[in-house]
């Protein structure tokens, strides 16, 4: 019996917590992940969903101390409650995007740019020397999307980026449209970028990424 205690209280030190965030088991894997892995001092950080989550920024920026804090699924409440342990490393640039998934989730416009807000003001008010580069959300497309519960919110996402762009010109954030580069004349995501009418082809984060060096808000 002793043995048995000992063997499951060894197990349960073992095993991180798990599925106690309130955002899903993949959320509180990835958290697990992103901890183990650690945050260094002065990073560049990428902060977003699965199209943050998906893409190759070690290769394509060529940026020393980058890391990728995008999780699959998140939405605006949940890069609210993780950003803490990432401001709290003093990164030097971070790069957000946030909020299709609250508005698939059908969660308000008003509500996802105020948990926006909310980052921005944590991020300049605990590190004010971190750049932050608040990006436009991308219209899926709907001819080719493969999800229906985000199908016909394109004039929910127009709204999102019009309240984003004001909180830019705040002074909150650098604002960064990617729209004209990446979606089509209809304002949606252009069919030969995606494989799902949402998520990004490998050309999506080359064209994303060459317009932010073009910018310089990369280095070339």
């Amino acid at each position: 019996m002793k043995r048995i205690l000992v063997a499951l209280l060894a197990l349960m030190i073992a095993i991180p917590t798990m599925a106690q965030s309130g955002f899903g088991d993949y959320y509180d894997c990835r958290l697990a992940a992103h901890r183990k892995a650690g945050m260094p001092t002065g990073a560049l950080v990428w902060m977003g969903d699965s199209i943050t989550e998906q893409g190759w920024w070690d290769f394509l920026t060529k940026e020393q101390k980058m890391v990728n804090r995008g999780i699959g699924g998140d939405n605006t409440r949940g890069m609210l409650a993780r950003l803490p342990e990432i401001v709290e490393a003093s990164p030097r640039k971070i790069f957000l995007m946030a909020g299709v998934n609250d508005l698939s989730g059908n969660r308000p416009v008003e509500e996802v740019v105020a948990n926006v807000r909310k980052m921005l003001e944590m991020i300049r008010e605990q590190a004010p020397a971190c750049e932050i580069y608040l990006q436009s959300v991308i219209t899926p497309n709907n001819e080719v999307l493969a999800y229906a519960y985000i199908k016909n919110k394109q004039h929910l996402m127009r709204q999102l980026n019009e309240q984003y762009k004001a909180l830019c010109d705040e002074g909150l954030a650098t604002w960064v449209d990617l729209r004209p580069i990446l979606e089509n004349d209809e304002g949606e995501l252009r069919e030969e970028l995606t494989k799902d009418g949402i998520h990004f082809h490998p050309e999506a984060y080359i064209l994303w990424t060459d317009y932010l060096k073009k910018m310089k808000y990369l280095r070339k």
